[in-house]
């Protein structure tokens, strides 16, 4: 009994053996460095095709990434076990590696728990939420039009699990069944608005116009659809506004036109002008009429086109791989109506006892403060445009001032705020806002502790080869 048992136990002993031989070979670490280089060289190829998101799915989150690097990480440490019992001249070795596999979890908890977002803030205002990549698909309902009620959130990567028609994506509603049924990766969209297919009287209208004048200084053609009947919606675009809702009393000391949907399929107009609050001019239009509001700069309006109840869709087109102008999409069925929403967007769905919204939006993470810019100036090279550098003066709680520029971020409550780029206003040229790179980085201190290790490893390996010199020529 005694002699099986030690047949036993020396056979296991064998085997651990030789697996750890195996497992610390150099040919394993040949076919390991050589898969890395492999991976990370599809990526390149993808990311010089596509994107950096594109690279970052499909490769480097891949299970084949993940992978190479774990039997990389058991290669490490098979190597160390190998060596067992260390000597004082296997220090350098051994720190080496030990720092390579503390830089390695550094870098998964990052990946893990870390944020890397945007955040745009208005010039004078306050913002608080941090857009990540990662997406979300959000629906709210509302029984009255006016108060809405969050129904369903939901975390998506589409990217890498798109929904189909045999798979889709499934929200339980009141009125039914919301349905995500298919996803582009890349579309070249184009707005249009169209007559809704129900004319229940909870659509609002739509208004395209034009406004130019003799010389062709001005020419814009423009499209404003209310989200509901009696909601305000506006179209600046630099000498003027447009406005589409209910008129006000008195104007505001600008240049602006409020269009208001009247019972005659046409809508009544009142201008005001940016020298006097009281209005300047009032009348009614229909599709085709136009005239002059008075202006210093002569120009007319034109209505070409009135909807007394309007949708907006979309026309895609696909492309295989993203440019500045692409987005994503995804088809929603519901009740029988199908629409694309484009990332980022939201569509209303109505039934006869309540309305829905639907988004697919980027995730939003709060900060748990507001962060307020004060001021933006940007420094242009002489002669032409182009921004040379651009800061941001902001302010969060306990912090009254700081200055953020492309090359000094602020450091604050565990974040760091990176100057990023900015937001013009198409007419003026102007700035009127800024984007900020929000960073927060848990495994840092891990990962410069890993390499602060590999440095000593670095440093261990020059004392023993001189001590090693030292001790021949002795």
């Amino acid at each position: 009994m005694s002699h099986a048992a030690d047949d036993r136990s020396n056979k296991v002993r064998r085997y651990l053996k030789s697996t750890i031989k195996f497992l610390a070979s150099l040919k394993l670490a040949v076919i390991v460095i050589a898969s890395i280089a492999c991976v990370i060289a599809v990526g390149t190829f993808v990311e010089a095709k596509y994107d950096a998101t594109a690279a970052r799915k499909i490769v480097y989150e891949s299970f084949w990434m993940y992978g190479v690097m774990g039997i990389l990480a058991i290669n490490l440490t098979a190597v160390m076990v190998d060596r067992w019992p260390w000597k004082a001249r296997h220090t350098p070795f051994v720190l080496a590696h030990i720092g390579i596999l503390i830089l390695m979890f550094g870098a998964i908890i990052t990946q893990k728990f870390g944020l890397d977002g945007s955040m745009y803030v208005k010039i004078g205002q306050s913002a608080q939420f941090v857009t990540v990549p990662e997406t979300d698909i959000l629906v709210y309902s509302s029984f009255d039009g006016d108060r809405y009620t969050k129904l369903a959130e939901m975390n998506v990567d589409f990217f890498k699990h798109p929904p189909t028609p045999e798979k889709p994506i499934v929200i339980p509603a009141y009125g039914g069944e919301i349905k995500f049924v298919e996803y582009k990766r890349y579309v070249l969209p184009s707005r249009k608005v169209v007559p809704p297919p129900d004319t229940n009287g909870r659509w609002g209208a739509g208004l395209r116009f034009q406004v130019q004048n003799a010389n062709i200084k001005v020419n814009v053609i423009e499209w404003i659809v209310q989200r509901r009947p009696g909601y305000l919606e506006s179209f600046n675009f630099g000498p003027a506004a447009m406005h589409l809702g209910p008129a006000p009393a008195v104007g505001r000391g600008a240049n602006e036109i409020y269009f208001t949907p009247n019972a005659k399929d046409g809508v009544d107009y009142v201008v005001f002008q940016k020298d006097s609050e009281q209005p300047a001019k009032k009348g009614s239009l229909k599709e085709g009429d136009a005239f002059n509001p008075g202006w210093k700069m002569p120009i007319e309006v034109r209505v070409l086109r009135y909807l007394p109840q309007a949708k907006e869709e979309w026309d895609l087109q696909d492309r295989e791989t993203p440019t500045p102008l692409t987005t994503s999409a995804t088809k929603v069925i519901f009740n029988g109506q199908e629409q694309w929403i484009l990332l980022g967007d939201t569509i209303k769905f109505f039934t006869n006892e309540a309305v829905y919204l639907v988004g697919y939006t980027n995730r939003k993470i709060d900060l748990g403060f507001p962060l307020q810019l004060k001021e933006f100036a940007i420094d242009r090279y002489q002669g032409v445009r182009k921004a040379m550098e651009y800061k941001s003066v902001v302010s969060v709680p306990n912090m009254d001032s700081h200055l953020i520029s492309m090359n000094e971020p602020l450091k604050y409550n565990g974040l760091t705020f990176y100057q990023a780029s900015f937001d013009e206003d198409p007419n003026t040229g102007q700035p009127v806002a800024s984007v900020l790179s929000v960073n927060q980085d848990p495994g840092r201190w891990i990962k410069y502790l890993g390499s602060l290790i590999i440095s000593l490893g670095i440093i261990m390996l020059f004392y023993f080869k001189q001590k090693t010199k030292k001790d021949k020529s002795s």
